[in-house]
């Protein structure tokens, strides 16, 4: 058998910088440019992030709003907006091609349908059922249009008793309904009451994380549908209901239900399922520390000088770690020893630890937590472009996460970070309807963009 030889990335580093470089986000090729999509989110990230994966491979992607913009450009930290336009929305209105329309007028729908006709794909979000009562549901759009690929991402699904409701796609309820967030957060301990720890409730994910997972997986569906439709020339509907969509990030839990009838209950930064699993407090902040083999474990308490004190060479197995209350137990004994210590000193030792320790090279993981500043301007990141500025011709120099993976022919790419309300409306409608200034002007007068 041949020696196995790692891929030399290495040598492959100043071409994919090369091709990364914002001089050159608009050259050939790439992986989607000759493909139409149209993004017809409302009120939910979920779409937006969906047509984003898309733009960045070189979709031509026309984003419809209301004449006035969408509710989602106002989502953002203390009511921050650059240009009348929210942080979040800056983030995910990259390489669109911005447009108003009223698809709540006759006349705004049959404009609708003329650009359904030219598009490859569709992304809407608004409550099922509502599509079809404006007449430009997916039979209605199918039958102008064979080829559309029409993926509807909501929150509650495009059937089911739910879907009933009507209600828009709210990140924060998905991730309640996912059953995710009832196990995310501290742990409240036997005897204690929330009144006596109100933070040990269970805690939302930090970002949009549910709707980030849907757009995720209707990017998917929609890519897996276009290779159908290579095939064989057929278009097909796609529906994405979000907390399906981020419930497949449940990992064990509701396996654990299923397969076992517990709940999973909420453990903080531990895990039943692995140890040493978890976050711990350094004297200047925190740190992750891993250690999922018995080796690794001993090797961290000989770190913190504990393991003759600890009796850790009569440790034979993991299995009394994975209880919660012997979790517990070693969590109030770990705290105090990490505390002693800062986060890049706690990582040194483990360093070290691999080169001279009682174990070596075994040693444990350590991970510093490290807050968006640090983030940003971590070398390896900058080395790898992600945080690379975008030099917006409206919004000005913009720092956006750049595409997440690296290509060595079609690479994604952030060509502009965003555009304002109906900033595109010339170019886009005289392109595919051929509407000039006049028609345009008279559309404007009677709400219809």
């Amino acid at each position: 058998m041949a020696d196995y030889k790692r891929a030399k990335w290495a040598d492959w580093a100043d071409h994919i910088r090369s091709m990364d470089d914002p001089a050159k986000n608009f050259e050939k090729p790439e992986a989607l440019d000759d493909l139409v999509v149209i993004d017809l989110s409302s009120r939910s990230m979920a779409g937006c992030f969906c047509s984003s994966l898309l733009a960045e491979l070189g979709a031509e992607t026309i984003r419809i709003e209301p004449p006035g913009g969408d509710l989602i450009r106002t989502y953002s930290p203390g009511g921050i907006v650059v240009k009348d336009t929210g942080l979040a929305y800056l983030q995910e209105g990259r390489n669109k091609h911005h447009v108003t329309l009223n698809m709540e007028t006759p006349e705004g729908r049959e404009i609708f349908k003329c650009l359904v006709g030219a598009a490859d794909v569709l992304i809407e979000t608004y409550p099922a059922g509502t599509m079809d009562a404006w007449g430009v549901g997916y039979e209605e759009l199918a039958k102008l249009n064979p080829r559309l690929i029409m993926c509807s991402i909501t929150g509650y699904g495009q059937f089911g008793p739910d879907s009933e409701r009507k209600l828009y796609d709210y990140d924060n309820v998905s991730q309640a309904r996912s059953g995710i967030q009832y196990c995310t957060g501290e742990v409240l301990p036997e005897g204690k009451t929330v009144k006596d720890m109100p933070w040990a409730v269970p805690t939302k994910a930090g970002p949009h994380i549910a709707w980030a997972v849907a757009g995720t997986f209707g990017a998917m569906g929609i890519l897996s549908a276009l290779y159908h439709r290579g095939k064989t020339g057929e278009g097909q509907a796609i529906d994405i209901c979000t907390p399906e969509a981020y419930s497949r990030l449940a990992d064990y839990q509701l396996m654990w239900y299923a397969h076992a009838g517990v709940i999973a209950e909420r453990f903080g930064s531990l895990d039943t399922a692995l140890w040493l699993y978890g976050f711990f407090p350094t004297k200047d902040g925190g740190v992750f520390l891993g250690g999922l083999r018995l080796e690794m474990w001993k090797a961290f308490v000989d770190i913190i000088g504990k393991y003759d004190e600890w009796k850790a060479e009569e440790w034979t197995t993991l299995a009394p770690f994975m209880k919660k209350d012997w979790q517990l137990k070693y969590q109030a004994m770990i705290e105090p020893e990490t505390k002693k210590y800062t986060s890049d000193e706690l990582t040194a030792k483990s360093v070290e630890y691999a080169k001279s320790g009682r174990l070596a090279p075994i040693t444990t993981v350590v991970a510093k937590i490290v807050p968006p500043w640090d983030a940003m301007h971590d070398e390896n990141w900058l080395d790898r472009g992600i945080f690379t500025p975008v030099q917006d011709p409206v919004y000005g120099s913009v720092i956006c996460a750049q595409s997440q993976w690296k290509a060595t022919e079609t690479p994604p790419r952030t060509k502009w970070a965003c555009r304002p309300v109906g900033y595109d409306n010339g170019h886009v409608y005289l392109k595919y309807l051929g509407y000039g200034p006049a028609k345009l002007k008279e559309l404007e007068g009677k709400g219809i963009i």
